[in-house]
C-alpha cells in the first residue's frame, strides 16, 4: 500500500492572482481555465474567489470592474509539500475543497483538493463494489429546474444553495445543464438574464445509468473531462447528479477512518523500528566490553574527519595508546580483572580527551584516538596528559599501570593504514625507550 507525499498529487500549473488585481481579471482567468474558483495571493496568505462571489459582487455593485482588495474572500489553509498524504486526512473534516501546497519557505507550489487526497488512496474493491445508486440515495445536494425558469432567478438559487450546476428537466427527463462556467460567461458577456434558462442551457445532456460502479463513473468523468455526472434510471428519468468530489468523498469516508487508524499503527511500528535500528547501529559500531567505537566505525569517522581536514586546511593527529605489560595482568590476575582495567582506562581516556576527539578500542589493550584540529605539538600535550592520568589508576591488588603512546600527524593523501603505521613505529620507539613515555613520528 503506497501513501504518497502531497507533492506527488499536487496540481502545479496553477495561476495565482495578486490581491491587487481587478475582479474582471479574475473572471478572465476562470473562463480561460474553465474553473469555478481562482486563487488569490497576498504575501503568505491565500484566498479563493468563487463564481458565487463574482455573482454576489455583480448583483450588489452592479459592475465587475471592482478591486479584489475590497472583497471579503475565504482564506484557505496551506500544507507543506513534503507532508505524507496520511498527515492531511484531518483536512477532510472541514469545508475547504482546496488547500494551497507550499514550499518550505512558504511560497506557493500548487493546489490539492480533497478529491485528490481521497482518490490517491485507492481501495479497488470498494470502488468496484459501490454503485451510484448506493450514493444517490443518501446524497440530496441536487438542483433541477424547469426550462422556463428565468435565468436571473436560477442564478440566485444557485448562489443561495451553493450549487455548482443546475439540471434542466422536462417531464422528469434531463434536457440541459447550466454550470458555474456558464454563469461566468453570461455575466462576462452581459447577457439578458430576464430570459428563460432554455435559451442559455447546454444541451443535450450526457447521462449515465445509476447502476454504474464508482470506478466506471470516475472513468467516464475522466474520459469526458466532466466534473459531475447526471444519472438516470432505466426509463431515462433523472435520478440525480453528483460531482467527482462528492462521489469520492462519500465512497471513501469509512476508508479514510480506517486509514487514520492504520496511520497510528504505522507510526508506532516505524518508531519501534527506528529505535531498534539505532540500537543495532550502535551495537555494530561499538566494542562490547568498553562501549568505545570499534575499528569499523573508526574507519568511517576517519574518512569524515580527513575530508574536513583537507577542505578546511586544518591539522589532524592520531594517537596509538598501548598499556604496558598488560599480558602480565591477564596471566597473573585473570581476564576478569583485566577487563575491569580496560573499562577503567576507557572511562579515563574519554574524560581526558576533548569532546571533539574520537576514541576507539583498536584491539586487546590498544586504543587509538583521532584528534581533529590538533597538530603534533597539541597531540603531544594531550598524550602526556593521558599518560600521567593512567599512572594514577589504582586497581586493588595490582601494581601501577602505565602506558606508551605513539603520535603521528595525518598528511594529505594519507590512508588510515599510513597514519597508524607511523604511529605504531612511534609507539615502538616509546617501548624501546623504556615504556611509560610518548614518542612522535610526524
Amino acid at each position: 500500500m503506497h501513501f504518497p507525499q502531497i507533492s506527488e498529487i499536487t496540481t502545479t500549473n496553477i495561476v495565482f492572482i495578486p490581491r491587487q488585481a481587478m475582479l474582471s481579471e479574475a473572471i478572465d482567468v476562470m473562463l480561460s481555465s474553465e474553473h469555478r474558483h481562482v486563487f488569490i495571493t497576498d504575501g503568505t496568505d491565500y484566498y479563493v474567489l468563487s463564481v458565487y462571489d463574482v455573482f454576489r459582487v455583480r448583483r450588489e455593485k452592479g459592475d465587475i470592474e471592482f478591486p479584489l482588495n475590497d472583497l471579503d474572500m475565504l482564506k484557505i489553509p496551506t500544507v507543506f509539500k513534503e507532508k505524507n498524504i496520511l498527515e492531511t486526512l484531518e483536512y477532510l473534516h472541514n469545508d475547504f475543497e482546496y488547500m494551497i501546497v507550499v514550499n518550505a519557505d512558504g511560497s506557493p507550489y500548487g493546489i490539492v483538493s480533497q478529491s485528490d487526497i481521497l482518490s490517491s488512496i485507492d481501495p479497488d474493491t470498494l470502488m468496484d463494489t459501490y454503485r451510484l445508486s448506493d450514493l444517490l440515495k443518501i446524497k440530496k445536494r441536487n438542483r433541477w429546474v424547469d426550462k422556463h425558469i428565468i435565468t436571473q432567478e436560477l442564478f440566485e438559487l444557485m448562489e443561495q444553495y451553493n450549487h455548482d450546476a443546475a439540471i434542466v428537466i422536462e417531464d422528469q427527463h434531463p434536457i440541459g445543464i447550466v454550470t458555474t462556467s456558464d454563469v461566468l460567461r453570461l455575466l462576462k458577456n452581459r447577457a439578458d438574464l430576464s430570459l428563460p434558462i432554455k435559451h442559455y442551457m447546454t444541451k443535450p445532456v450526457e447521462t449515465v445509468p445509476e447502476s454504474c460502479t464508482l470506478n466506471e463513473s470516475l472513468q467516464f468523468m475522466k474520459d469526458k473531462h466532466f466534473k459531475r455526472i447526471i444519472t438516470v434510471d432505466e426509463e431515462g428519468r433523472l435520478v440525480g447528479s453528483i460531482t467527482q468530489k462528492e462521489l469520492v468523498s462519500i465512497a471513501y469516508s469509512r476508508w479514510a477512518r480506517m486509514v487514520q487508524r492504520y496511520q497510528e499503527e504505522l507510526l508506532n511500528v516505524n518508531a519501534k523500528l527506528e529505535q531498534k535500528s539505532r540500537k543495532f547501529e550502535k551495537i555494530a559500531g561499538t566494542d562490547p566490553l568498553t562501549g568505545l567505537y570499534n575499528r569499523l566505525k573508526f574507519l568511517e569517522l576517519f574518512v569524515t574527519e580527513y575530508t574536513m581536514m583537507v577542505q578546511r586546511h586544518n591539522a589532524l593527529s592520531l594517537l596509538v595508546i598501548d598499556l604496558d605489560h598488560f599480558k602480565r595482568v591477564n596471566d597473573s590476575y585473570g581476564h576478569n580483572v583485566g577487563d575491569e582495567v580496560l573499562k577503567q582506562v576507557s572511562n579515563l581516556l574519554l574524560k581526558e580527551l576533548r569532546s571533539v576527539d574520537i576514541l576507539c578500542r583498536w584491539g586487546g589493550e590498544e586504543f587509538v584516538a583521532l584528534l581533529p584540529a590538533a597538530d603534533g605539538k597539541d597531540a603531544f600535550f594531550i598524550a602526556e596528559k593521558i599518560r600521567k592520568a593512567i599512572e594514577k589508576i589504582s586497581v586493588e591488588g595490582l601494581p601501577h599501570i602505565t602506558t606508551s603512546i605513539g603520535i603521528s600527524q595525518v598528511r594529505e593523501e594519507d590512508t588510515l593504514y599510513d597514519v597508524v603505521e607511523r604511529a605504531d613505529k612511534a609507539l615502538y620507539m616509546a617501548k624501546i625507550a623504556g615504556r611509560n613515555c610518548v614518542k612522535s613520528i610526524l
